[in-house]
């Protein structure tokens, strides 16, 4: 993971020079030089704002009343459900 100034400045290096990204991922120490073109592509469309770190795992997609009509409807299902034998 790498912070948001570090991916600038190496977004701003690679705008500036006449590096390719491999040989500005080597000069920087970054393993994966797809990563550098993600940035400068990400840097390009949406500015430094794009280079912030991402929250990662599932988005909340329900409200509080949202969720309390599901686990009511769960409850309705559970009790109108025969046990099989």
């Amino acid at each position: 993971m790498f912070p948001k100034t570090d991916k600038l400045h190496v977004v701003e290096l690679y705008l500036s020079s006449e590096l390719s990204y491999q040989e500005l991922a080597l000069s920087e120490g970054i393993r994966n030089s797809a990563l550098i073109t993600k940035w400068v592509n990400d840097f390009r469309i949406a500015g430094s704002d794009a280079l912030r770190p991402k929250k990662k795992g599932r988005k909340k997609t329900l409200n509080a009343s949202d969720k309390k009509q599901v686990i009511n409807r769960q409850k309705r299902h559970q009790l109108t459900q025969v046990p099989n034998m």
